[in-house]
């Protein structure tokens, strides 16, 4: 994670925190320490091992170039949350904010070909239109 993400993301953990009964504070911190060594991520039939760089569809295993397998990396690290395209850009394929190529687009259409039971409706990866992607799939 960058450093802002990183103290953006701790800003929110402490405030989180914060408004938790204190009995229940220890478990919160132990939880989000679980999530972070999280190696291996199930979402329903999708399986992605990190540390393999291993994904799995319905048990089967799925190809992936290394920059889709880092794109897709990304977007489940940051599951939930909008991703920009000039974060994706700029963190992926380390180009200058602003600069404009298709190449995040076809990326992103063949992690959907590969990856949704519908590419042509997708439910893992979605578009935020003006904004840029997230990833909403369900933890299993």
């Amino acid at each position: 994670m960058s450093d802002t993400r990183t103290n953006e993301w701790q800003e929110t953990c402490l405030q989180a925190l914060s408004e938790l009964a204190p009995d229940r504070r220890m478990a919160a911190v132990e939880k989000l320490k679980s999530i972070l060594r999280k190696e291996k991520h199930e979402f329903g039939s999708l399986c992605i091992d990190l540390a393999h760089t291993e994904v799995k569809r319905n048990g089967n295993p799925v190809s992936l170039t290394n920059l889709e397998f880092r794109l897709l990396r990304y977007l489940v690290e940051r599951a939930g949350c909008l991703v920009s395209r000039d974060e994706l850009l700029r963190s992926v394929w380390s180009y200058n904010c602003g600069a404009f190529t298709r190449t995040l687009d076809m990326h992103i259409h063949s992690l959907r070909q590969k990856l949704e039971t519908d590419a042509t409706r997708p439910k893992l990866i979605v578009t935020v239109k003006g904004a840029g992607y997230k990833f909403l799939a369900e933890v299993a």
